[in-house]
């Protein structure tokens, strides 16, 4: 995986316009507040910016779609876990 964003998150933002960013994690970096529903997880996605306010629906669909994105990108490239663990995807404005 190149330095690039890759193209399954670059589509989050591209059908989210809401989506202003968030963070990649793993299980070690998780409050341990936060609940978890198992134990063999090694991402987490963390620290969601939304620019204006969603539905619970509305930001369940982004989350959704967030964790396929990301999903799709490590059936590609197996390594990508350990490329994506502590980034930050942000929209860019210009």
């Amino acid at each position: 995986m190149t330095e690039t964003i890759p193209a399954p998150i670059e589509g989050l933002f591209e059908r989210h316009p809401a989506l202003a960013g968030f963070s990649v994690r793993s299980a070690h970096d998780v409050p341990d507040n936060c609940p978890r529903t198992g134990t063999d997880y090694e991402l987490f996605i963390g620290d969601i910016g939304v620019s204006s306010t969603l539905s619970d629906d509305q930001f369940d669909v982004m989350f959704r779609e967030i964790v396929a994105a990301l999903a799709e990108v490590v059936a590609e490239d197996p390594d990508a876990d350990d490329i994506l663990r502590g980034r930050t995807f942000a929209r860019v404005l210009h």
